[in-house]
């Protein structure tokens, strides 16, 4: 990749990338939630709260600033025939008690999945709750009152697997294709995009801006793609026939731009090629490169 070319991108995934210290004020954040569900047991009957970590885009180094917002597991143990207890009232009680806390805003989720937490200082946290059910797999509410499996421990694997396997900075990779989404409409969700982009990560070129190309025309041509943590089934689901034709014309003319912006790295015109990505992939995108 041209040195223009490279130092472009280079820039970019610099100017999405989150700030180390919003993570360090989310994990305090977490800690005082943590501390108040933990003061008030009672509200959260009969759950307990064991422990809680990071996970999602953040934890695996593929959040991008502004539309990323921090994914906390909040491991509960108790209720027992667990299937039989709605997912709601835990998410309630979490909202309940996390009310009093000063400064801030909290909601249930509008699919009623996490809970959401807006802090003044701008930090937005999820926090997700969890009930172990074996040694590594947990139920998660589903959006329907009901529960669904996830297993963190098999996601965490699957990326590092894929991430080692690959010639390029995956994390790095997937933010810049995460921007690229959410710059034109937003329509795939974070999780499903990733593991599309995981899923291609071993065959891509290690030149971002050929990958960028490859990319862009593999997911043209499908969205389809099982969950590799193997909990979720097909992830691609709740797109309808429309947004999915919405994807794959979007996909295609990025494409094409991939394809315009690669010509001109190897005509010379180095400014042309900057110019094409930035086109491309959005306005964060460096449009020139001194």
């Amino acid at each position: 990749m041209n040195a223009q070319v490279g130092a472009a991108f280079s820039r970019f995934y610099e100017i999405i990338t989150p700030s180390q210290r919003q993570v360090e004020r989310a994990l305090v954040y977490a800690g005082a939630i943590s501390d108040d569900v933990r003061n008030a047991a009672r509200e959260v009957a009969p759950y307990s709260l064991t422990r809680h970590w990071l996970i999602g885009s953040y934890a695996r180094g593929t959040a991008i600033r502004k539309y990323s917002d921090l994914d906390f597991m909040f491991e509960f143990h108790g209720a027992t025939n667990i299937e039989r207890v709605g997912s709601r009232p835990l998410l309630t009680a979490i909202k309940d008690c996390l009310d009093r806390s000063a400064g801030t805003a909290v909601r249930v989720s509008e699919m009623q999945e996490v809970v959401q937490i807006e802090y003044r200082d701008g930090i937005h946290l999820d926090i997700l709750p969890a009930v172990r059910c074996d040694s590594q797999g947990y139920l998660i509410p589903d959006g329907r009152n009901g529960w669904q499996p996830t297993n963190p421990v098999i996601q965490e694997y699957y990326f590092k697997r894929q991430d080692d396997a690959s010639r390029i900075q995956l994390p790095e990779f997937t933010r810049g294709m995460k921007y690229w989404n959410a710059a034109h409409g937003g329509l795939l969700h974070s999780y499903h995009l990733e593991s599309m982009v995981a899923q291609l990560a071993p065959q891509l070129n290690e030149n971002y801006a050929v990958a960028s190309f490859e990319t862009f025309e593999e997911i043209s041509r499908t969205v389809s793609i099982s969950d590799p943590a193997g909990c979720q089934g097909e992830l691609s689901v709740y797109l309808s026939t429309s947004q999915r034709n919405a994807i794959s014309a979007l996909c295609r003319t990025a494409a094409s731009g991939a394809f315009s912006a690669l010509k001109a790295q190897v005509k010379g015109d180095q400014d042309a090629a900057v110019s094409t990505w930035a086109s491309v992939y959005g306005p964060l995108f460096p449009s020139k490169v001194s």
